[in-house]
């Protein structure tokens, strides 16, 4: 057997393949590769431009052609027996989860949407037979359910479909005076806190002088969906003062209008608001959404209704080919996916404009009702990194573009310490770091009460 043969075989092959798969990778950004991956890549292509010459010259030139057939059926066993292994080693450890199938850390592409719609809808089966806050909402996508509680005990709203320390208690039957509507996500909600601890509750209790605050966060809200909660929910009941509270990551989600898709391990079978700019303006898609039962009966995910749109839409993702069935091949796929060409960020400023311009409508008409808009700003543990620079730039950005007064509450936060703010191995506020919003905001509110003209009772009987 011709053992150099038999070597620039392999070598050949496997240079090949590491160069078409290192080239794919940054088929967009070839022009922005560092030196290093230059050489690298350089070198990947002389071994197999090499190789291929030599293997070339031995199967023309050779006299014993026993021994290069010889060496080539070697070849094409041992790779044969090295795909079969590997196949079986990806199928064997390859664990189907919520958001599709994994191999280690990689998710195996195509997505399967016959799956992810049958994990959905066991998923949904759940939420109907659980008795919690999240109801579905054909205006805001999910909302909390009116008079209920939450399966394990720590959350409760009231009848009127906010967060209250019990199921029974009715916040517009409370005798008059000051009125706070708070809206926004998971950390206005005070997610993973007893009710008395989240700050909005601790914001009433300093507030004294029969003070109330509504509290209408919900839980996965976005930029947009907190602005509709307040348009739709907050709104009618003229509050004195209106704060909108915001992560950085609730800026993305104004992009989604289905969250499995953008946002797959959240588990949420649901759709949202999506509002588009026009002519500057934010402008709702559909007052009416998609029902869960109408999105899991979709026969493609490619038909659900503004789909293009949605911020974590990419249908390279879904596209299936006959080569799938080796999970080899879609380990290799996923594994070294093509790189979006540099600079390219198709969402971004789209991001940055159309939260911008939901701030600003929001304090344009909280303050056509006479209520004290308050934009807040809430860190997030990424804030207090030196990865999350880009991110809060990015949502201090968004807040110039809104052209509006905003505060903005990563010092106060960061006061108490991280480790004290947010709960141990989780991502929100502990008691202590809710405690410091309430502080924080306290005299700002204070300031906003006092400033207003009319009382609060004849307001409302306008």
């Amino acid at each position: 057997m011709d053992s150099g043969l038999l070597i620039a075989l392999y070598l050949c092959e496997a240079t090949v393949i590491v160069a078409l798969l290192a080239i794919n990778r940054y088929y967009n950004v070839l022009g922005t590769l560092t030196v290093r991956q230059i050489v690298v890549l350089a070198a990947l292509l002389v071994l197999a431009i090499a190789s291929g010459v030599y293997l070339a010259r031995q199967l023309t030139l050779s006299s014993d052609r026993r021994s290069v057939m010889f060496a080539v059926g070697l070849n094409l066993t041992g790779m044969a027996l090295v795909f079969a292994g590997s196949e079986v080693v990806v199928r064997a450890f390859s664990v189907s989860q919520l958001t599709g199938t994994w191999f280690g850390s990689t998710l195996l592409l195509p997505k399967d949407w016959e799956d992810i719609k049958a994990r959905h809808r066991e998923i949904l089966a759940l939420v109907r037979d659980d008795l919690s806050y999240f109801v579905v909402d054909d205006r805001l996508g999910w909302a909390p359910g009116r008079s209920r509680r939450s399966r394990e005990g720590l959350y409760s709203t009231s009848t009127e479909g906010f967060r209250s320390a019990t199921p029974d208690v009715s916040y517009t039957s409370r005798p008059p005076g000051p009125r706070i509507a708070i809206v926004g996500d998971s950390f206005t909600f005070g997610l993973e806190v007893p009710f008395e601890s989240s700050w909005g509750a601790v914001l009433e209790k300093s507030l004294g002088a029969n003070a109330t605050v509504l509290n209408l966060g919900v839980d996965g809200y976005g930029v947009d969906q907190a602005f509709r909660r307040y348009e739709l929910d907050a709104r009618p009941l003229k509050p004195d003062v209106a704060i909108l509270g915001f992560i950085d990551h609730d800026l993305l989600r104004t992009l989604s209008v289905y969250p499995f898709v953008q946002f797959p391990d959240w588990g949420f079978p649901f759709s949202k608001p999506r509002y588009v700019l026009e002519n500057g303006e934010p402008k709702l898609l559909s007052d009416r959404l998609e029902s869960p039962s109408q999105i899991l009966s979709a026969p493609s995910i490619a038909d659900l209704p503004h789909i293009a749109i949605d911020g974590g839409w990419d249908p390279s993702e879904w596209v299936h080919h006959i080569y799938d069935v080796s999970y080899t091949v879609r380990f290799l796929r996923s594994r070294f996916r093509r790189w979006p060409a540099a600079n390219r960020d198709p969402h971004g400023d789209e991001m940055e404009r159309l939260n911008g311009a939901l701030i600003a409508r929001f304090t344009s008409i909280a303050s056509a009702d006479d209520t004290v808009p308050l934009v807040v700003y809430l860190p997030a543990r990424i804030d207090f990194t030196a990865e999350g620079s880009s991110s809060r730039e990015r949502a201090l950005r968004t807040l110039r573009r809104a052209g509006r007064n905003y505060i903005d509450l990563r010092s106060c936060v960061g006061a108490i310490g991280v480790d004290r703010a947010f709960v141990p191995g989780r991502p929100h506020y502990s008691a202590a770091g809710n405690a410091a919003v309430a502080s924080c905001l306290l005299p700002v509110v204070r300031d906003a009460l006092a400033g207003i003209e009319s009382p609060t009772a004849d307001r409302r009987q306008d």
